[in-house]
């Protein structure tokens, strides 16, 4: 007899795939290979995290971040479905398809992110907003909805266009994911009018699929079964991509010299500074100390101190945090599934507190340090050039060269505007976005020195 949460764990797929006899996976660690044999998931070697142009070896980049997302999905999704199983929530025979779900969304989750990390996807924002304000014949063109997803764009609903559409192997299915995986990285499962409501919960607080890639959308929403909620399994990426860059980023910023030990402890003491609203596994935890005893228990001679108590907190404070979110997803898993529990798990966990003091010493510390803000202004310029040059080359206009920028985007985003699209204004647009948004760091770098004659 099906259980309650069997019916998330199809493998239906646009297209039909055959699978050998003599492969034994299941069908989401098939997802997982196609995943990492892809030219889009090699991209984020050179993409963004948090410091960008980097030149070190030891910072995280999209593409390790992705990993490190993943790995921790799937222990996330291991535990939790032992629990599910234990409460006969989950078939038996369903063992393993949960991790390898989000073990899939984790690699997969960053994939349509553009160029400089999350400023860039404020850099595309602001142009797009300029371009509809300056330009009221194109902003005509296009309907509400349509605007609405440059207007908000966002890279995570890129990733879905990548997978669904721009990732063109045979056919329009694109890397043709279970439906499942797919769903899983839908973290706002309305259109850009429904979502980019901040007051109405936090699954319209964004938006999740572009009105090119939304029909895709409804028809997983439908074998799903799903409402207006989110995908059960959502919630989990959610806590492994939390769980690990608010940790990773303090780690990165140790190793370029940004914090030091008295910096965090500061943070860390002001965050906590009145510990009557922490929890009383917070409590028992006890994060300062767990910090100042890793550390002092490390040599003082030992020359990279800092960044080695900084490795072994990190793994104490995640594996605190996975406990967290594991509780909270189990405890909750009936609401989740019926889509009433519109709520972020981790900052609803018992571990909500370290949740937001580690985040803000990322927001405080971290994010407004020179240097990362210089890189910033670096490519805000980058984005705005090259969408300059680009978007009068799709709309075809009579600047001298707007043919010859045309002919160096891509064939295979070429290939698809003129194959798959209606070529609309929209379109046109869209096939802008593709392009820059395919860029890595120092190819969009190396692009804008180019055309500059730098």
């Amino acid at each position: 007899m099906e259980k309650m949460f069997d019916r998330f764990l199809t493998a239906k797929r646009f297209r039909d795939s055959k699978v050998s006899a003599t492969d034994y996976r299941n069908p989401f660690e098939n997802d997982f290979t196609r995943v990492i044999f892809s030219a889009a998931f090699r991209r984020l070697q050179d993409k963004t995290q948090v410091f960008q142009l980097d030149k070190g070896d030891f910072v995280r980049t999209r593409l390790t971040h992705s990993l490190e997302v993943s790995s921790l999905g799937r222990s996330i999704g291991l535990s939790v479905e032992k629990r599910l199983i234990e409460k006969n929530l989950l078939s038996e025979e369903k063992a393993g398809y949960i991790p390898s779900v989000l073990a899939t969304a984790g690699l997969v989750h960053d994939l349509g992110n553009p160029p400089f990390g999350h400023f860039g996807e404020d850099s595309m924002r602001w142009f797009f907003k300029n371009l509809f304000e300056n330009n009221p014949k194109i902003a005509g063109e296009l309907n509400d909805q349509q605007k609405n997803d440059f207007l908000y764009f966002d890279g995570n609903v890129q990733t879905f266009r990548v997978l669904r559409t721009l990732h063109y192997v045979r056919d329009r299915d694109g890397m043709n994911l279970t439906h499942a995986v797919l769903a899983t990285l839908i973290k706002y499962p309305f259109n850009s009018l429904e979502g980019n409501k901040k007051n109405k919960g936090l699954a319209r607080k964004k938006f999740g699929f572009f009105y090119s890639e939304e029909n895709d959308y409804r028809d997983i929403q439908k074998t799903l079964g799903l409402r207006e909620g989110r995908f059960p399994l959502t919630p989990l990426l959610e806590a492994a991509d939390d769980i690990a860059y608010c940790v990773a980023d303090i780690e990165d910023a140790c190793k370029k010299g940004i914090l030091t030990k008295e910096i965090i402890e500061a943070c860390l003491l002001e965050k906590f500074k009145d510990g009557m609203f922490l929890s009383a596994q917070e409590r028992d935890f006890n994060l300062i100390k767990d910090f100042t005893d890793v550390y002092d228990n490390i040599s003082p001679s030992y020359k990279n101190r800092l960044e080695i108590a900084v490795q072994q907190f990190r793994i104490r404070v995640q594996s605190f945090m996975i406990n967290a979110a594991i509780d909270q997803y189990t405890e909750n898993v009936e609401k989740i599934v019926s889509g009433e529990y519109d709520a972020d798990i981790l900052e609803n966990s018992y571990c909500s507190n370290t949740v937001s003091a580690l985040k803000g010493i990322g927001t405080e510390k971290i994010f407004k340090h020179k240097s990362i803000l210089e890189n910033e202004i670096i490519g805000f310029n980058i984005i705005n050039y090259i969408l300059e040059q680009i978007i009068p080359a799709t709309l075809k206009s009579d600047n001298p060269i707007a043919g010859r920028i045309y002919e160096m985007i891509s064939s295979n985003y070429r290939f698809i505007y003129e194959t798959l699209s209606e070529r609309t204004v929209y379109d046109k647009l869209q096939l802008a976005a593709d392009y820059l948004c395919g860029m890595t760091d120092n190819f969009a770098l190396k692009l804008y020195r180019k055309w500059k004659g730098n």
